[in-house]
């Protein structure tokens, strides 16, 4: 009998009653494999459980859940989706249930040979004006490198002392300006930083995330300038239970809302270690530290372990659900350490991820160590997550959950107060998408319960938001002629481990990319494109790729490539399909279009149908014996488009089509 999961949160209410069950008690860790058919399985650990594990599945992105494919049996460790294929991937939901109340869920996103993404969108870089010049090498560095990548970079800067809706108001008019392209936020240095809420354990109100009533008021709350059209007041609270540096009136520049008063559209990341004085650099050096050990990693220079450590010193409550959670959709469940200390492990060893949590001071983490730790020793870390009381309120001197960033790591979050999803890193995804995701979270996943933490404006990812778990070698240099109807390239070797390379022709205006080599990976480091009949100016790059295994499956990874122009000619668009004996009726046309030609004898002949980008819009083979082929039209907007007839992968006429 299926079942039906109509509120996620209606699933949850048996984690209320369960205070005392540990992190690790309420995540079904649950790994996916790739199957050479196109499925994809599912495997957890095994254990004798009564209950039941029901399955759940939805596309990426959607709201709904649905009903559950399936309901096992307590025993059961595996499952085999069955209806899926290669080139496709799902997020599954694992609901162990028993008597009608729940006791722990796992959530992946699992693929199978998903295809790579060379397009990544629109990001804004915010800058503090005070780096303008003294990092200007290192911001133009990282600028070229995100372009090459597949974002398109707008760049913004604030002064210090602006006020904080000043500054969202610039990067509101830019989202408007890029009809709402943007989609990450990447905060570098001592940008103005915005407070709000109202914590406070008194009615009407919650309390402060960690739990402490002496901590409450207003809160860094960085969301705000991913928020583009919510409205946060700064007219009805006034509190000021808790530090100075908390309160919260009217007109003072703090807002009032304690949850995010609308959608989270931009996925933001802060790197910011001005007041670490703890570390004896200027906050200067400390971002210019930070962005070189950055660029290693984004460019595959800067080794590490795929593994996670977790260090619970809590015991009983559920903080380290989120490292479980993300973790074993990363690794497999043996590359998952929970018994190892948080610093003296590090220093010597290599974790891709780590999550600590004890007790907490702003300095301090209970179990883990303090800020002067990170200051002695150096460690080998790149993606971490602690929590703990007080240093979730990131904005103070010597902070311990920025101190990573002034060390080694990448990104720190106050992760588990709530519950963090970044579990679709191991398919890809940059880290900025789960915080995105994190931050929106009402009844779409588990929150955790913790202090009515979820959707709240505290949370906030330090670090750079387009980080991804794993990143290529670039392609260094790129060439191109243009020589007897043909574009000819050749490029630098890509250093590091990849399966080849592919070649796009990049449209700058509409910022898209057209795979030149369809179905297939170049293994040379040249290719001749006979496929273009743009003239004039061209834009190509030529990137490396890899398939990747993680514990979610497979997908191909890209890595950056450099971009060069070339001016075309291709005489070759004269040979009409007219004068190939070919058809088009009618052209021009509406919802339909008939390609017509003279009787085809062997394989190895397609009709393809692209707009003037070169972007492929139907592809048909035609079998021998046939004289026609039929393509729907109907959904194309009205314009040019260019019908080609190949044979064997060349090309022997071209037309234009019009749509009316």
């Amino acid at each position: 009998m299926k079942k039906t999961l109509l509120l996620l949160i209606a699933v949850f209410l048996g984690f209320q009653a369960a205070k005392s069950q540990t992190g690790k008690s309420q995540v079904v860790m649950v790994n996916a494999t790739a199957n050479a058919n196109g499925t994809i399985g599912l495997k957890w650990p095994a254990e004798n459980w009564s209950g039941t594990f029901d399955i759940y599945r939805r596309t990426l992105g959607t709201a709904s859940w649905g009903n559950a494919l399936t309901s096992l049996v307590g025993t059961a460790n595996t499952w085999t989706d069955n209806a899926t294929k290669k080139g496709e991937s799902y997020e599954y939901l694992l609901v162990k249930t028993s008597g009608g109340s729940t006791s722990s869920l796992g959530y992946i996103w699992a693929g199978n040979l998903v295809p790579e993404t060379p397009s990544l969108g629109g990001i804004i870089l915010l800058l503090d004006s005070a780096y303008l010049k003294s990092l200007a090498t290192e911001i133009s560095a990282l600028q070229k490198q995100l372009k090459e990548e597949g974002w398109v970079v707008s760049t913004l800067s604030a002064g210090r002392k602006e006020s904080a809706q000043t500054v969202r108001n610039r990067i509101i008019a830019e989202y408007n300006r890029r009809n709402s392209a943007v989609k990450t936020l990447m905060i570098i240095g001592r940008v103005p930083v915005p407070y709000s809420g109202n914590y406070l354990a008194a009615t009407g109100q919650v309390y402060p995330p960690d739990g402490h009533p002496d901590h409450a008021g207003a809160w860094p709350a960085d969301g705000y300038y991913g928020d583009m059209d919510g409205v946060w007041t700064d007219a009805s609270v006034t509190n000021t239970a808790g530090q100075t540096r908390n309160h919260n009136k009217p007109g003072d520049g703090k807002f009032d809302p304690t949850k995010f008063p609308g959608t989270v559209e931009l996925e933001v990341g802060r790197i910011d270690l001005f007041d670490m004085p703890a570390f004896s650099n200027n906050d200067t050096l400390l971002v210019r530290k930070y962005l070189r050990r950055n660029m290693l990693w984004r460019t595959n220079r800067l080794t590490t372990v795929e593994r996670a450590l977790i260090d619970d010193n809590f015991g009983s409550l559920n903080l380290t659900s989120t490292g479980f959670q993300n973790f074993s959709c990363m690794f497999p469940v043996d590359s998952i350490f929970e018994n190892r200390d948080y610093i003296s492990t590090m220093k010597s060893n290599a974790y891709l991820w780590s999550y600590g949590c004890g007790g907490g001071s702003n300095t301090s983490c209970s179990g883990i160590g303090t800020t002067s730790s990170f200051v002695a020793d150096s460690m080998r870390n790149i993606f971490t997550m602690l929590a703990g009381s007080y240093f979730g309120d990131w904005d103070q001197q010597n902070n311990i959950l920025r101190a990573p960033l002034c060390n080694s790591a990448l990104t720190s979050a106050w992760g588990g107060i709530p519950k963090w999803y970044v579990h679709h890193m191991a398919l890809g995804k940059n880290i900025g998408y789960g915080a995105k995701l994190s931050m929106n979270n009402v009844t779409d996943y588990w929150n955790g319960g913790f202090n009515m933490s979820d959707n709240k404006v505290h949370m906030a990812l330090l670090g750079d938001p387009t980080l991804k778990m794993r990143h290529l070698a670039p392609v260094a240099k790129v060439n191109a002629t243009s020589q007897n109807n043909l574009v000819k390239l050749n490029w630098s070797k890509a250093l590091g481990k990849h399966d080849g390379y592919v070649v796009y022709r990049y449209d700058t205006a509409a910022n898209t990319y057209f795979r030149v080599n369809k179905n297939f990976i170049i293994k040379d480091t040249f290719y001749n494109d006979s496929s273009n009949f743009n003239n004039g100016k061209n834009t190509y790059t030529a990137r490396a790729i890899r398939l990747e295994t993680t514990a979610s499956g497979t997908w191909y990874n890209l890595g950056s490539g450099a971009f060069v122009n070339v001016n075309h000619l291709n005489t070759s668009r004269v040979v009409s399909a007219e004068l190939r004996g070919i058809s088009i009726h009618p052209n021009p046309g509406f919802a339909e279009m008939q390609v017509t030609l003279a009787a085809v004898a062997d394989k190895g002949w397609k009709v393809s149908l692209t707009d003037l980008t070169g972007r492929t819009i139907s592809e048909q083979e035609i079998t021998p014996g046939n004289t026609s082929v039929k393509i729907n039209t109907a959904g194309l907007s009205q314009g040019c488009y260019m019908l080609l007839v190949s044979h064997n992968g060349s090309y022997v006429a071209a037309e234009k089509w019009i749509k009316n």
